[in-house]
């Protein structure tokens, strides 16, 4: 073979190769690069956020009240062509707040289509004075209301947060969305970032679907008034799977709360036409706490040192039988023969007593 015909040969082999691995460069390319804002972002000039090269904007829609700029920034940016998701500022500290507050929610949000998910922003102290256990809960209430109205749904924390102050292991079909802040407008250098400063496959990124990465965007460069703006990958490509347009229902929430032995559910009843669709996640009963000074459960009152009787099983031959004369249990052969006499004496005396 010719020595030009073997380095063509060569040459094809190595594009070959480089084509089927992962090439840097490409998957940086894929990752979606967004902001979020609210209302303490002033004005957004949403045609100069797109020109800026933001493929995506998240918009708080609700914190304790509409955000009076979420109407308008979702109009602006639909006009753009800007795929939007929201988020709600979790304020709820009881299961009836928590409903109240998903709700509210939706009421805000005014059966508006979202591409990307609907975020529950779990960062305020107040909700963090709550337990672990606690917090989840009011979490998948309030994320199961938004997933039957038909969004897709996340939570947005800081790492830390995400791991020790609520149990995210809990929550299924649910996006990430983690603050870690890997530069910052307060340094030393006073500098502002831009998405190419980072490295969105870098070490540092979180496990998650979506990473805020910085807060240090600078406002004028991304066309908010603000000073500065949040910076975020995502690597999720929602918009290949389309708006998440809510349905037609119009749901009220009952919940029934759980105790130390029953779990507690979450029954949605939409008030046009009576649907029901029960909870995606329960809340696991509680089960009793340590026994006080007298035995008992500090949360239910009941008697832990009363030893618990193992079910009984009905195909059992040596399984005990009341009898409904006395109601003492009888076992066993001779058990069976008291117990018929017993029904028999009861039932004369019922009909000629």
């Amino acid at each position: 073979m010719k020595r030009w015909k073997r380095w063509c040969v060569m040459m094809l082999c190595v594009l070959t190769l480089a084509s089927a691995l992962p090439c840097a460069a490409g998957g940086a390319a894929a990752v979606q690069k967004g902001i979020d804002v609210s209302r303490w972002q002033g004005a957004v000039d949403w045609a100069k956020v797109k020109k800026a090269g933001v493929d995506f904007a998240i918009l708080r829609c609700f914190a304790y009240r509409k955000d009076a700029t979420f109407d308008t920034n979702y109009a602006d940016a639909t006009k753009q062509g800007i795929p939007l998701g929201a988020y709600v500022y979790m304020y709820a500290t009881t299961p009836q707040g928590a409903v109240q507050e998903a709700q509210n929610t939706l009421a805000a949000l005014g059966g508006k289509a979202l591409t990307y998910p609907l975020f529950l922003d779990v960062e305020d102290s107040t909700v963090f004075a709550l337990s672990k256990e606690a917090l989840t809960d009011l979490m998948l209430i309030e994320l199961q209301i938004f997933a039957a109205a038909g969004y897709r749904v996340g939570v947005y924390g800081s790492m830390s947060h995400s791991t020790t102050e609520m149990d995210l292991t809990r929550i299924e079909n649910c996006s990430r969305w983690i603050a870690r802040w890997t530069c910052y407008t307060s340094d030393q250098n006073k500098r502002t970032y831009t998405f190419a400063s980072q490295d969105p496959n870098g070490s540092k990124k979180p496990d998650c679907e979506m990473w805020q990465f910085s807060n240090g965007g600078k406002g004028s460069t991304y066309g908010v008034s603000s000073d500065y703006v949040d910076l975020n990958y995502c690597y999720v490509d929602y918009p290949a799977m389309g708006p998440c347009v809510p349905n037609e229902h119009r749901f009220s929430a009952q919940l029934t709360e759980r105790s130390c032995t029953s779990a507690g559910m979450l029954t949605l009843t939409c008030e046009d036409c009576g649907e029901k669709q029960e909870a995606a996640y329960t809340l696991p009963a509680y089960g009793h706490t340590v026994p006080d000074a007298n035995g008992c459960c500090t949360r239910c009152g009941a008697d832990l040192t009363a030893p618990e009787e193992p079910p009984t099983d009905p195909e059992d031959e040596n399984a005990p039988q009341v009898c409904p004369l006395c109601g003492e249990k009888h076992w066993g052969p001779f058990g069976t023969i008291v117990l018929l006499f017993h029904t028999i004496a009861a039932y004369l005396l019922r009909h000629f007593g």
